[in-house]
């Protein structure tokens, strides 16, 4: 249909009416959509904002609606979010994501943090249709084999319990989450004693530092991971670590860019935490630097 030509589509307009005309129309911006939507096959990753990037500037509703209006205005459409100040109101986030048209497809905290306050995630993320609970780090009292395994359980429940709610539970792992326990690895137990509801957040800087190689875990997690962390670092010659945009550190991005693509992950989320210079500056570097190479 979309290699008609002018004239032809012109006639079969004319001669269809109006109603065919409006469902051809729809039709052609349907094809048009899904094909900006997929490449190579493959459905594209979209660019998001992990907004705990600038905790230090989300300390205050008039701070949190100038965060979100500064990181849309460089282009960012989705959020996740971590880190806002419990002082401010979750209303007032929720007008605040409606005001600057950012759409927040999920929450972030530590394992216990949300557990101990479950149902108060939840109901925060009906208020703008948050689809993604994710909860990071494995607490100190499962860091054994068999604890790994308690752990396991308790996730497999909280998976069911956030599906009758319309929610997925994700695991965020940091490097010290990736243990080894009787020759087996912890991140690699979690996926394979839970349901397939359960996913996998990787935090590329993350996965670097634990002496993995990311796109090698990528491919691993192929179906059980929506959501991936984009994060980068360089090293000083003093040997200290610094964060910096993504595309300005030492990891090699390109090859990270396909996996995801070729993975069907949905979201990648910029994310940097610390900074040499102004923290909406980095943003908008790694937001330049990703959407230069078709995540956007």
């Amino acid at each position: 249909m979309l290699f008609l030509s002018c004239h032809k589509i012109c006639y079969i307009l004319i001669k269809g009416g109006k109603t065919f005309a409006n469902n051809l129309l729809e039709s052609l911006i349907t094809q048009v959509n899904l094909n900006s939507l997929i490449k190579g096959g493959n459905i594209m990753t979209k660019l998001g904002i992990q907004i705990s990037s600038v905790r230090k500037y989300l300390q205050t509703p008039e701070d949190v609606l100038e965060s979100f209006r500064k990181v849309s205005k460089i282009g960012y459409k989705t959020i996740q979010i971590q880190w806002i100040s419990p002082s401010v109101p979750v209303s007032f986030i929720d007008d605040a994501l409606k005001e600057t048209q950012l759409d927040c497809i999920g929450t972030q905290d530590y394992y216990d943090e949300v557990i101990g306050n479950l149902d108060e995630i939840i109901k925060m993320n009906n208020l703008w249709d948050g689809k993604y609970i994710c909860v990071s780090g494995i607490p100190e009292r499962y860091h054994s084999y068999e604890g790994c395994m308690s752990f396991t359980a308790e996730l497999d429940q909280v998976t069911k319990r956030l599906a009758s709610s319309g929610k997925i539970l994700t695991f965020h792992p940091r490097c010290q989450d990736f243990m080894q326990f009787n020759g087996h690895n912890s991140v690699e137990l979690l996926l394979e004693n839970t349901s397939n509801d359960f996913q996998i957040v990787l935090d590329v800087y993350h996965i670097i530092n634990a002496g993995l190689n990311p796109i090698d875990w990528v491919h691993k997690f192929k179906g059980r991971m929506d959501i991936i962390h984009f994060k980068d670092k360089i090293i000083t010659s003093e040997g200290k670590e610094v964060l910096v945009p993504v595309g300005q550190g030492s990891t090699s991005w390109k090859d990270i860019f396909r996996a995801c693509e070729q993975t069907g992950i949905k979201y990648a989320f910029a994310e940097q935490e610390s900074w040499l210079k102004d923290p909406f500056e980095c943003l908008e570097d790694s937001y330049k630097f990703i959407t230069s190479h078709d995540i956007k």
